[in-house]
């Protein structure tokens, strides 16, 4: 590239105060952001504006010397990438750069003009790209501080108390008080991978954190405010069609199938302070997978109780209880006896009959009442597993009482 002569540098030099005030004049006229901003940072971008106007002349003067165009936003702390967007930075600095384009020429010789616009052209070429860069670390570093809040809240929900947890979710950006639900997944992503879970996540629920922990994932997420009533097996928190509880462990299952690994979807809960409950529960459900060698994936972790009882889970305890055991025992002492014993009698239905001195229509009846009302069929194997353990888990629970 061909180099501007001795004069055309120092009459560059000479006219560089004009094209910087120049410059911010039509800022200022052309941007009616620039004029809303507060005047500290009008008065950053206005120093990026001529330490960036000085920084081409310097080249221009001494083209053998390294050019490191990010050094023109060493003025503007990196706070100021929050307070205007790269698209209207890229803005300023083809404003500027307009402006160099139409006055440097007119201030060096006429053998320099053709010069000088490549020069100017070349130099804003590579201040985009500096400021896309600017950008991007800004963003990455955004990004990972996010992160880190995310962690931290999903960690306080299962450790720290429910308003600790609650705040801890608010710093980390989680708006709602709607419902909640929580997923457990055994997967590695990386951080694409991340990217796009979390984009998907936000696209499909009101809120989200997502919490990365080497080969597994937990996601937190949250439904719209409105609530409706009754019931679902899979749900404490009754997940009507077209309820928001419904709609939230909807978009929960979705997320989890395209983890691309084994997932565990905990119960909906009523809101972020309890989202404790439904990650303990995922997680639980994640470590007793291995029991249930038919589980569905991805899979509800009220599905996976009698596997999580077996294997130490309190909570598991208390959710077979009030979910399974106490509808099953509202229903009254024939129902219930008659499901203890058609289990206990390997699921004949004579046997059963003769044992309760009725007849089989009416065992057959009975079950069917209790699978309309409980959402669990004694006849059927994983369903009869899950009362059976229900029975056993209520009995033990009568006889501490004692």
């Amino acid at each position: 590239m061909d180099e501007l002569s001795a004069p055309g540098v120092s009459a560059l030099r000479q006219a560089q105060d004009t094209i910087i005030e120049h410059s911010l004049d039509r800022i200022s006229s052309a941007h009616d952001f620039y004029r809303t901003l507060p005047e500290g940072s009008r008065d950053q971008i206005a120093a990026v504006a001529r330490l960036g106007v000085t920084m081409f002349v310097d080249s221009a003067e001494n083209p053998s010397t390294p050019l490191v165009p990010s050094q023109i936003f060493s003025v503007a702390p990196a706070a100021l990438t929050g307070v205007i967007t790269l698209e209207q930075t890229l803005a300023l600095v083809r404003t500027v750069l307009d402006v160099v384009v139409d006055e440097a020429p007119r201030a060096v010789p006429k053998e320099d003009h053709d010069t000088v616009r490549i020069l100017v052209l070349t130099f804003g070429r590579d201040v985009g790209f500096a400021a896309a860069e600017v950008y991007a670390r800004a963003a990455e570093a955004r990004g990972a501080w996010d992160a880190r809040l995310e962690s931290v809240a999903v960690d306080a929900m299962l450790h720290d108390d429910p308003e600790d947890a609650a705040t801890r979710a608010g710093t980390a950006g989680w708006n709602g008080t709607g419902p909640v639900v929580a997923i457990a997944a055994r997967t590695t992503l990386d951080a694409l991978g991340v990217s796009r879970l979390r984009h998907e996540c936000r696209n499909l629920a009101s809120d989200c954190l997502v919490s990365v922990r080497g080969d597994s994932v937990l996601i937190v997420l949250g439904g719209s405010p409105e609530t409706h009533g009754p019931s679902s097996k899979h749900s404490s928190q009754s997940p009507r069609a077209g309820s928001a509880e419904q709609l939230v462990d909807q978009a929960a299952m979705q997320v989890a199938g395209g983890l691309g690994g084994s997932a565990v979807v905990g119960p909906v809960v009523s809101g972020i302070s309890h989202a404790g409950r439904s990650l303990r529960s995922a997680l639980a459900g994640l470590r007793a997978l291995p029991g249930w060698a038919e589980a569905p994936n991805p899979v509800h972790a009220d599905d996976l109780l009698p596997e999580r009882l077996l294997a130490g889970d309190e909570l598991a305890g208390e959710q077979i209880l009030s979910l399974v055991h106490a509808p099953l025992h509202e229903m009254g002492d024939p129902f219930e006896s008659t499901v203890a014993t058609y289990l206990a009698l390997g699921g004949s239905l004579e046997a059963t009959a003769r044992n309760l001195f009725v007849h089989a229509n009416t065992v057959r009846y009975r079950l069917g009442r209790v699978s309309e009302q409980v959402g669990w069929d004694a006849t059927n194997a994983r369903d009869g597993l899950m009362l059976h353990m229900a029975i056993i888990v209520g009995r033990l629970a009568v006889e501490r009482e004692v």
